[in-house]
């Protein structure tokens, strides 16, 4: 992914750099970093949201070789596949939403912006809060429900109706996971928006 340039700055009176631009036209392709001084909850999570972005990319190469190794067992060996359809899936669904708060610290995820460019900072802004603020919603649900769905395996003692039969509160437990480390880059990116912090230069 293209990295985003930092607005210039005017110059001051002394030649110096003036005051920064808070926002221009490219708001929403661009993600809000927290402050270089970190607390240690921050650092905590930007290391979850790590871990979680490396296990994504790691269960989708996982997934990956699984299914090419159930092709190479089902039509050149002509033996009988048992496991593989049901592991590959769970890392898929494990790359989806533990790959999401990754996705959304690095700005990873699609944004549609034909229209929203054309509008001023200060509506971009005011959208860009109202739009988090409904994903952070969204994400809170889907969190909330992930962890009813995942006490009702634990309490039911679930397992999957497959020959495997895996326990189903290890699968279950990523929707939560990867719903609630989202929900808290929400709160980030519009705590940033309303105190106005300037975008800078993500890494990659």
């Amino acid at each position: 992914m293209q990295g985003f340039r930092t607005p210039d700055r005017p110059s001051g009176r002394e030649g110096g750099p003036g005051p920064p631009t808070p926002f221009d036209s490219s708001l929403f392709a661009r993600f809000y970093a927290m402050s270089s001084t970190r607390n240690p909850f921050q650092r905590l999570l930007d290391g979850l949201i790590l871990a979680s972005g490396y296990f994504s990319g790691l269960a989708i190469l996982a997934a990956t070789l699984i299914i090419c190794e159930q092709v190479v067992v089902r039509f050149v060996l002509n033996a009988a596949t048992i496991w593989q359809v049901e592991i590959a899936v769970y890392l898929l669904i494990a790359a989806t939403f533990l790959g999401a708060p990754y996705g959304l610290k690095h700005n990873a995820h699609i944004n549609i912006d034909l229209l929203i460019i054309h509008l001023s900072d200060r509506f971009q802004r005011r959208l860009h809060i109202v739009t988090s603020f409904l994903a952070l919603l969204f994400c809170l649900f889907l969190a909330w429900r992930g962890c009813v769905m995942w006490w009702e395996a634990y309490a039911g003692d679930w397992k999957s109706s497959t020959i495997l039969g895996v326990p189903l509160i290890y699968p279950y437990a990523i929707l939560p996971l990867g719903m609630a480390l989202t929900s808290v880059q929400y709160i980030i990116i519009i705590q940033g928006l309303l105190k106005r912090k300037r975008p800078v230069l993500e890494a990659h």
